[in-house]
């Protein structure tokens, strides 16, 4: 399968992958693709997977090494969920653990980020927090003890074949972690301001509605926390987020656009 052009954000829980993807999408007009948004949308196309909890419990290296088989075959999902965004020579900013090293000969724009085990714990703890959520906590020191093997093979890959890795220890200067990923990253072409760029944060925001409601109907849960939908007004570099639920997000927007602040 020939990909679409992607730039990607890789690596462990706990690096700030998400948020300095959001970001860096936000400030450079990238169209954001986290993959965390097609979880449910890639479970109807893949085959039977085996639950967490049964790769975790054969311990932690089969559980890295089935990550890695699931990942395999997420990314021809990937592609062709960018490819279906119709960007044209515009990348789409991909975040994500699913990509290695290894995996990355046709992302030539990729960089990994990998932080220390106590950032890791402490992204997970915080996850845990958000909501009641008694076996993710069962399984957490099963989780640490995956994703520290899984973090060492993206380094021994990465210094395989000549690949950004950007370490990021437990008390992080952040202005320096973000730039050595866009040094990393390097120039990438941006969408156009006005109606291109809109449409993309509003698909963008759709997915987010979309994965959420997926999420609360597998959780059972009454309600979802809110979280960040951008502003779809077409500015070019705006960052504005808003926090809220699928449901007040399509109040919010109505029949047009959701616009995050005053000057939209």
């Amino acid at each position: 399968m020939k990909w679409p052009g992607m730039a990607w954000i890789g690596g462990a829980p706990g690096a700030g992958k998400s948020t300095i993807a959001r970001d860096l999408a936000r400030r450079g007009d990238l169209p954001l693709h986290p993959i965390d948004l097609w979880t449910y949308a890639h479970l109807d196309r893949l085959p039977p997977l085996r639950p967490l909890a049964e790769d975790l419990a054969a311990g932690p290296q089969y559980a890295a090494d089935a990550f890695v088989d699931i990942a395999r075959l997420r990314l021809d999902l990937v592609a062709e969920d960018v490819r279906e965004r119709d960007l044209g020579d515009v990348p789409a900013l991909v975040e994500g653990p699913q990509l290695l090293p290894s995996m990355a000969d046709s992302v030539p724009a990729a960089v990994w980020l990998l932080p220390d085990a106590e950032q890791t714990r402490r992204a997970r703890e915080e996850r845990l927090a958000r909501v009641e959520d008694p076996e993710g906590r069962a399984r957490l020191e099963s989780l640490l003890a995956r994703d520290a093997i899984l973090a060492e093979r993206v380094r021994r890959e990465a210094a395989s074949y000549g690949r950004v890795v950007v370490e990021v220890p437990a008390a992080p200067d952040w202005a320096d972690v973000v730039q050595r990923v866009v040094d990393g990253l390097g120039s990438l072409p941006r969408l156009q301001a006005g109606d291109e760029l809109r449409r993309q944060r509003q698909y963008e925001n759709l997915a987010g509605c979309r994965q959420g409601r997926l999420w609360q109907a597998d959780r059972g849960l009454a309600e979802v926390p809110p979280y960040p939908f951008a502003c779809e007004c077409g500015t070019s570099g705006c960052a504005v987020t808003w926090m809220g639920t699928p449901g007040e997000y399509d109040v919010r927007r109505g029949e047009g656009w959701l616009t995050a602040h005053p000057a939209c």
